[in-house]
C-alpha cells in the first residue's frame, strides 16, 4: 500500500503544467488574483526570479490544478518571494482549500511577523485541504507567519470524503514563531507543518525552529512522514518536534507511519515525538487508536523527552530510533519543575523512552530502553529552561497583583501572590511557607502585592496594609531562594533583617 501511495502522489505531483505566461516581476496580491482568476482551470502563474511581492491580503487559488512557482523552478535564494507588507491584516499568503491538483512550487512566503507583528488568531502562512485531493507544495520556503502555522493542510471536517493525498517535499520551513505570550496574553508560539489530510506524504522537508509542533499529524489516517530534518530553535524553546497527540479522525492514525526523520534540540524540545491523548494534555478520557509506526528517527541535542507515549491503542510499533546523542544529563540544559511528579522521576532518570503500561494498549512493539513511569504522565510540555536557585529584587521594584503568577519562578520552589491576598512559597508544589492574611471575600480587583521603595513588602486591599514585614527605611533588597527560609529581606550592608520565620 505504501508503494501505491507513494507513486500515486508522485504521479499526481508531475502532471505537465500548461504553459506559463510572462513571469510577475512586481505587483501586489492583486496581480497574482487576477492571473488566477483569468486563467482558470490549470492556470501556471510563475513569479520571476528574484522577484519581491508584498501583499496586504491573501492569495486565493480560484480553480483546479492551477500552480503558483517561480519561473525556471530554482530551489536556493533566487526564488521569487511573497511578502506580507507592514501595517496590513493578512496573515495568510496562500489560500487553497477545496480545489484538487493546486501546486505551491519553488517560491518563498514570508508572513514578516517581524516587520508585520504577530496577528492573533490568524491563519497559518499557507492554507490548503478542505474537500480535495493532489495538493502539492514543494521546494517552498516558508517562513515567519502572523499566525500559528507555517504550513496547514486543513482536513474536510467529514471522514467520510477526507482531504487526502496531498505532498508536502523539500521545502524549508521556518523559523515559527516565538516562545511564550505577549504582553496582552496572546501565544506566539507557530507550527512548521500542520497535517490533518489523509493518505498523505510530509517527506525531506527542513524545519528550522518550530515553537510550537514541528511537524504536526493531526490523526491524518494512511500517511506517511519521513526523511524530515526537524530542528528547535536557537533562541526559543519549541513544544515538541513530531506531534501524534490530536483526536481528529475519531482519534484515528490507523497506517500512519513516522520513520527515519532527524530530530535535533539547539534551545530546548520538550518532546522529540510525542504520542497519544496524554501526551499533551492532562488525562484525556479516550485514547488515540492506531496502528501506527514510530521506526528509524534519530534524536539528538537539548530534548527533555525524547519519545513519550500515553493514552494510546490498538497498535503501536516503536523500533529501532536511535536516542543515544540525546544530551545527557538532562538538567544541564533543562528543568523539571514545573512537572507533575510522576514526568519528574522520568526526567530525574534521564529516561529518553517513556511510557505509562496502563495507557498504552492493545498490540505493541516497543524497542527496549522504554522506562515505565510511575504513575499517569500527561502532559510532557512542563519542561523549561533550568531555573536559578534565587531571585532578587531592590526596593520599589515589585508591585502586582493577585494570581499573576509566580514573581520568583525557581528550581523546585515558587513564590506566588494568590487572588485571596495570601503570599505563598510552594516547592515541588506544596506549600512551605504563607503569609496568612487573607482575604474570605477575595481580593475584587483591591489587592496588591509591594516590595516598596522604603525597603517594605507588604500586601495591601484598597490601599489599605493587610500584611507587612515591618522594615520600611531599612530594608534594600529582598531575596527569594529555594530553601528555607524561602524569603529574606536585607539591609545595605547585606545584613538579614527578616525572613519567614520571623513574626511580623
Amino acid at each position: 500500500m505504501k508503494g501505491i501511495l507513494k507513486n500515486s502522489l508522485l504521479t499526481a505531483a508531475a502532471l505537465p503544467a500548461l504553459a506559463a505566461a510572462a513571469c510577475i516581476s512586481s505587483g501586489d496580491q492583486n496581480t497574482i488574483n487576477n492571473a488566477l482568476q483569468s486563467g482558470g482551470n490549470g492556470a501556471v502563474v510563475q513569479l520571476c526570479a528574484n522577484a519581491v511581492i508584498r501583499i496586504s491580503d491573501q492569495i486565493s487559488f480560484t480553480a483546479d490544478n492551477q500552480e503558483i512557482s517561480t519561473e525556471g523552478y530554482p530551489t536556493g535564494s533566487t526564488r521569487g518571494t511573497i511578502q506580507v507588507a507592514p501595517g496590513s491584516s493578512a496573515s495568510t499568503l496562500i489560500y487553497g482549500k477545496n480545489f484538487n491538483n493546486i501546486r505551491i512550487k519553488n517560491i518563498q512566503l514570508d508572513g514578516n511577523r517581524p516587520g508585520a507583528g504577530l496577528f492573533p488568531g490568524g491563519a497559518a502562512n499557507i492554507e490548503i485541504g478542505g474537500f480535495t485531493t493532489g495538493q502539492t507544495v514543494s521546494n517552498v520556503a516558508s517562513r515567519n507567519p502572523r499566525g500559528w502555522s507555517c504550513l496547514h493542510a486543513i482536513g474536510s471536517g467529514d471522514n467520510n470524503n477526507p482531504c487526502k493525498n496531498v505532498t508536502i517535499i523539500n521545502n524549508d520551513i521556518g523559523p515559527c514563531g516565538q516562545s511564550g505570550t505577549d504582553s496582552s496574553g496572546n501565544p506566539q508560539w507557530a507550527d512548521g507543518v500542520s497535517l490533518d489530510c489523509t493518505n498523505s506524504l510530509v517527506q525531506g522537508n527542513t524545519i528550522n525552529g518550530p515553537t510550537d509542533g514541528g511537524i504536526v499529524i493531526f490523526g491524518s489516517p494512511g500517511s506517511t512522514v519521513t526523511g524530515n530534518t526537524i530542528i528547535s530553535s536557537p533562541d526559543y524553546v519549541g513544544f515538541g518536534a513530531i506531534n501524534m497527540v490530536d483526536a481528529e479522525y475519531d482519534g484515528s492514525y490507523a497506517g500512519v507511519s513516522v520513520t527515519n526523520n532527524k530530530i535535533q534540540g539547539q534551545k530546548l524540545f520538550n518532546l522529540g515525538i510525542g504520542i497519544g491523548a496524554n501526551a499533551w494534555s492532562f488525562n484525556d478520557p479516550s485514547p488515540l487508536k492506531g496502528p501506527a509506526t514510530v521506526t528509524g528517527n534519530t534524536i539528538t541535542g537539548h530534548v527533555s523527552f525524547p519519545i513519550a507515549i500515553n493514552g494510546w491503542t490498538n497498535g503501536i510499533t516503536i523500533t529501532g530510533n536511535t536516542v543515544s546523542g540525546v544530551t545527557n544529563p538532562k538538567s544541564s540544559f533543562a528543568d523539571a519543575s514545573h512537572c507533575s511528579a510522576a514526568v519528574q522521576s522520568v526526567f530525574n532518570q534521564n529516561a529518553n523512552l517513556i511510557y505509562y503500561p496502563p495507557g498504552v494498549t492493545g498490540p505493541q512493539n516497543l524497542q527496549s530502553g522504554f522506562v515505565a513511569a510511575p504513575g499517569n504522565v500527561t502532559n510532557f510540555l512542563c519542561s523549561s529552561l533550568p531555573l536559578p536557585n534565587s531571585v532578587s529584587f531592590n526596593a520599589g521594584s515589585l508591585t502586582i497583583g493577585p494570581d499573576t503568577g509566580p514573581f520568583a519562578d525557581l528550581h523546585g520552589v515558587i513564590a506566588q501572590y494568590q487572588g485571596d491576598n495570601n503570599v505563598v512559597v510552594l516547592q515541588n508544589g506544596s506549600p512551605v511557607w504563607a503569609s496568612g492574611h487573607t482575604l474570605s471575600q477575595g481580593c475584587n480587583g483591591g489587592c496588591q502585592l509591594r516590595f516598596d521603595s522604603s525597603g517594605n513588602l507588604g500586601t495591601y486591599f484598597n490601599g489599605a496594609v493587610q500584611w507587612s514585614t515591618n522594615t520600611g527605611g531599612r530594608g534594600k533588597t529582598m531575596v527569594v531562594i529555594n530553601t528555607a527560609p524561602w524569603i529574606q529581606i536585607k539591609d545595605a550592608s547585606g545584613n538579614v533583617i527578616w525572613d519567614t520565620t520571623k513574626s511580623t
